[in-house]
């Protein structure tokens, strides 16, 4: 098994890149499209910022840790293998497509990419997949259950797309494709444009030439989704009265295969009859979104520093969120890759929100007015104390111990790394 892919957590790794709306803004964009109807943006982005070669694009398809697809069409016929391949296909060969999932995970525009979209909650941003199509190449027509921008990267591709009620798929085939296809607009993209889609509306891409599609997906839980999760949450924390049941009385069963309907009822009464309390759901409901992708990796530090020296190192370059980390809060808990951490103070708020800190930051939340959890933090001169020689002779708190403590944790796992501050002109 090949190793892990990382990425570099740097600033430039995490600058976003630059989208032009054209003559409307963000907030006009959120008012009047988003879920709404589509929206094709030229020039969305620079072509610049999507321009991995195709080739090198291609190389992760063998890789163990990206989850990846090749699907090949020949007249009416589809075949859709999962990977990792062995060979990369020619682009000498026609109507071919390889899906590369979760690329932000690992690829440093894809990331940046999907940082430029932070307008939007960091929990419904679901992933950046890049497709590599040759001449001819698509998955068909088909229609997703979630807003995605499809940003062009090397090479043109038609885009058809449109709203229809017939939704039936094709049988028998490897991919969801509508057995009825009516598209009601139509245009070539060229590198840097994009088009948003709402969800639910069809739509089909065929690459005109060699080319790259980035594609960025949310998240949209469903019902089912997360009450599978829920229920998972709860079982483990079932708590109140439990009561067995009884059927004192019972008559001799002329049936003895059918379900008694006493026995029928207590258990349905019981299921209907069960609430679970407001932290169970908010611990559900927390863990649910911000765990990260099934087939995420992460990989400590080559290094081991101890605590001291990665305090002391952070303070001096910054700390950041792993790509594939997800970090969200409400106003009681943090939780972090699925696991809660406490009541998220102006540190951890900032580490979510902006998904890294600077030495600056780092040092003005340690030193600076902070809730009762770190006001008492040891500081001499507004300047946080980590040399050793005066860590006996400073008032240390539990609560501050506990934060720095799980910070460690976290980069002793690679949930987060040092963050290089020295670039931060660029962000």
């Amino acid at each position: 098994m090949k190793p892990p892919a990382t990425i570099r957590t740097t600033p430039d790794a995490f600058s976003a890149c630059e989208l032009h709306w054209g003559k409307i803004s963000v907030a006009q964009f959120l008012s009047h499209y988003w879920q709404r109807k589509p929206l094709l943006l030229r020039a969305f982005v620079s072509p610049s910022s999507v321009d991995y070669p195709l080739q090198e694009l291609l190389a992760h398809a063998q890789r163990d840790d990206i989850a990846s697809r090749l699907i090949r069409r020949r007249n009416s016929d589809w075949s859709m293998r999962e990977g990792p391949v062995d060979r990369r296909p020619s682009f000498r060969s026609k109507h071919w497509t390889v899906l590369l999932q979760g690329m932000d995970r690992i690829h440093d525009q894809a990331y940046r990419l999907r940082m430029a979209f932070d307008f939007l909650p960091h929990v419904r941003i679901d992933d950046v997949m890049i497709s590599v199509a040759s001449t001819g190449g698509g998955v068909g027509a088909h229609l997703d259950e979630y807003d995605v921008f499809l940003v062009q990267g090397y090479g043109r591709r038609r885009w058809q797309w449109g709203y229809q009620t017939a939704q039936s798929f094709q049988p028998d085939k490897p991919l969801k494709l509508l057995q009825q296809f009516r598209p009601q607009f139509e245009a070539v993209l060229e590198p840097g444009d994009a088009l948003y889609l709402p969800p639910r509306w069809a739509h089909d891409g065929i690459a005109l030439e060699p080319c790259s599609t980035w594609s960025v997906g949310f998240r949209a839980p469903s019902r089912h989704e997360f009450l599978q999760h829920f229920l998972i949450e709860a079982a483990e924390s079932l708590s109140g009265p439990n009561p067995r049941f009884q059927d004192i009385g019972l008559r001799a069963s002329r049936q003895a295969g059918r379900i008694p309907e006493r026995l029928a009822r207590a258990l349905a009464q019981w299921a209907s009859d069960f609430r679970s309390d407001r932290r169970i759901i908010a611990q559900a409901l927390g863990r649910y979104l911000s765990e990260p992708a099934a087939n995420t990796w992460f990989e400590g530090p080559r290094k081991k520093l101890s605590k001291h020296h990665w305090l002391k190192r952070s303070l001096s370059v910054g700390i950041a969120l792993h790509p594939a980390s997800r970090m969200v809060y409400d106003k009681r808990e943090t939780w972090l890759n699925g696991e809660p951490f406490g009541a998220p103070n102006a540190l951890l708020r900032k580490l979510a929100d902006q998904r890294y800190l600077t030495g600056m930051q780092l040092e003005s939340l340690f030193s600076g007015p902070l809730p009762a959890t770190l006001s008492n933090a040891p500081n001499v001169q507004n300047k946080l104390v980590t040399g050793l020689q005066n860590a006996s002779e400073c008032k240390k708190t539990v609560e501050f111990q506990q934060l720095i403590g799980q910070l460690f944790a976290w980069y002793q796992l690679g949930w987060i790394a040092f963050f290089d501050e020295r670039q931060s002109q660029q962000l």
